[in-house]
C-alpha cells in the first residue's frame, strides 16, 4: 500500500462514521471471519474481499490496512469468547466448580471455532498498544483472576504477582487447547478436567503465598 493511499484512507477515516460505512465495516469483519473459518488464520485479503463481494481495491475504502481489519476481527472474537466465559463465572460452588465452568466454555468455543481461535491466540500480547495487548488468546486467564479478586480481595493487591498468574494461566490454557485442536487424543470433557486441575495448582500456589489455604472441593468465601 502506498503512502498516498494510506494518507487518503486516514483522512476518510478521520471523518465521523456514517451508518453505511459502519455496516460495510461490519460486513467485512463478517467476511473475514468466514474466510478464516474456511481457509485458516492466514486468510488473504483477496479471499476476504471475495467473501464480502468487493473488489480488492475497495477493501481499503473501509480499513486502512489488513492489520486494522485483523484487529477488528480479533476484537469481535475476543468479545464473544469473553462474554461466554463471564456468563459461566456467575456459578456458585467449590473453587474447582468456579474454575471448571469458564474453562468448559473456553474449550467449547475453541472447538466450535478452531481456526478463529488459532487466529485469536496469535494476537495475544503481540502488539505494544495497551488495548491490543488485551485482545487475543486466553480470555479465561484474566477473567478468572478478576473473579478470584472478588472472592478474595487480597488476591490482586500485588499486581505483579497477579499478572504473573495471568500469564501462566494464559500459557497453560492456550497451548493446551491449540495442541488439542491439532492432535486430539482426548475428549473435550477430559481436556476440561485436566485444565481445571492444572489451573487450580497455579491458583493455589498464589493463594498460599498470601497465607490462604482453600479446600478445592469446599465452599468458597462469600464474594
Amino acid at each position: 500500500m502506498t503512502k498516498g493511499r494510506a494518507d487518503t484512507t486516514g483522512t476518510r477515516r478521520a471523518a465521523a462514521p456514517s451508518p453505511v460505512r459502519t455496516e460495510r465495516r461490519r460486513a467485512l469483519v463478517d467476511a473475514a471471519i468466514a474466510a478464516i473459518t474456511e481457509h485458516g488464520p492466514d486468510a488473504l485479503t483477496g479471499q476476504i474481499a471475495d467473501r464480502a463481494g468487493l473488489a480488492r481495491t475497495h477493501f481499503y475504502r473501509h480499513f486502512a490496512s489488513k492489520e486494522e481489519l485483523d484487529l477488528a476481527v480479533a476484537r469481535r472474537a475476543h468479545e464473544e469468547l469473553t462474554e461466554r466465559i463471564r456468563s459461566a463465572l456467575a456459578i456458585d460452588g467449590t473453587p474447582l466448580d468456579v474454575i471448571r465452568a469458564p474453562i468448559a466454555e473456553h474449550v467449547a468455543w475453541a472447538g466450535e471455532h478452531p481456526n478463529l481461535y488459532r487466529f485469536l491466540v496469535r494476537r495475544n500480547y503481540s502488539r505494544g498498544a495497551e488495548e491490543e495487548s488485551r485482545i487475543g488468546g486466553s480470555a479465561f486467564a484474566s477473567e478468572i483472576s478478576e473473579a478470584a479478586g472478588r472472592y478474595i480481595p487480597s488476591f490482586n493487591t500485588d499486581h505483579a504477582a497477579a499478572d504473573r498468574l495471568v500469564v501462566a494461566l494464559l500459557g497453560l490454557i492456550d497451548a493446551s487447547v491449540r495442541w488439542w485442536l491439532a492432535h486430539g487424543g482426548s475428549t473435550e470433557t477430559e481436556l476440561v478436567e485436566l485444565l481445571t486441575a492444572e489451573s487450580w495448582l497455579l491458583i493455589d500456589r498464589r493463594l498460599r503465598a498470601l497465607g490462604i489455604e482453600l479446600d478445592p472441593d469446599g465452599s468458597l468465601p462469600a464474594p
